[in-house]
């Protein structure tokens, strides 16, 4: 059976910035999304789990339009997704997407790749935007690559980047698609670090990850899907000491 809740974020403030209510996602014949209801509060943390294949990748997709659902309701920031091309921009304007692979542009330097976005969509002077993208490297920890190419820097820092790059657009909601999938174990730790802070200065972030650790000590609430289908949703204490769903513990004792 699945299991949904409300979300709440610190202090018991329950506005909502992601809603999800019946979402229905087809790819052909095979339905990737079964009836999802979910709703994320601002400054909330949620860490979505699951099997390969189980739909979380497609979930977080569906939220800013890179695939379009086909039944049901999706709204950010009070915005409702639909057909209409305004609609769908404004809601990628809200929204940031960091990827598995980093996706920068391998021709422009770590600076341009930062600042190409604020200075085409949102018109911001070269100088400013310069500014801003040193605020951000600043932040993720790396300012002494600025003036590199992405190919000169190890995939841990490409990530870096490609986060400080989503941050630039100042998105409401920042979505992360297993985020440290293409690292080497020994990146892994300074993007959760750079996650991790995020989280503490009070962004809403979406993310969908295999790390447990970082399940365990930053998420508000963690999501377990299986086959489409949210199948449980609870703390992070309920979820890795005491769930209730006989899909959720098998998960566990798999990866545990």
């Amino acid at each position: 059976m699945t299991s949904t809740g409300t979300a709440t974020a610190p202090g018991g403030d329950a506005q909502a910035m992601v809603t999800l209510e019946g979402v229905d996602k087809y790819f052909g014949s095979f339905q990737a999304l079964r009836d999802i209801h979910l709703s994320v509060a601002r400054q909330e943390v949620v860490v979505v789990l699951g099997p390969s294949g189980s739909g979380k990748s497609t979930l977080i997709r569906c939220v800013n339009r890179l695939e379009r659902h086909d039944r049901g309701r999706i709204a950010v920031d009070g915005v409702e997704l639909s057909n209409d091309v305004k609609t769908i921009r404004q809601v990628r304007r809200l929204t940031g997407m960091v990827f598995q692979q980093f996706n920068l542009f391998p021709h422009l330097t770590v600076l341009d790749n930062i600042t190409l976005a604020p200075r085409q969509v949102r018109r911001m002077p070269r100088h400013e935007a310069e500014d801003l993208a040193m605020e951000l490297l600043e932040r993720v920890k790396i300012p002494e690559q600025a003036r590199k190419y992405p190919g000169q820097l190890s995939g841990g820092q490409q990530q870096r980047v490609a986060i400080a790059r989503s941050l630039a657009t100042e998105p409401k909601v920042m979505m992360f698609d297993e985020p440290t999938s293409a690292l080497d174990p020994e990146m892994i730790k300074e993007v959760l670090d750079v996650m991790q802070e995020l989280a503490g200065t009070g962004m809403t972030m979406i993310c969908v990850t295999h790390e447990m650790g970082f399940a365990r000590e930053v998420a508000s609430r963690v999501v377990f899907m299986d086959e489409g289908e949210i199948v449980e949703v609870g703390t992070p204490e309920h979820f890795f000491v005491a769930p209730t769903e006989e899909r959720t513990k098998r998960f566990l004792e798999q990866i545990l």
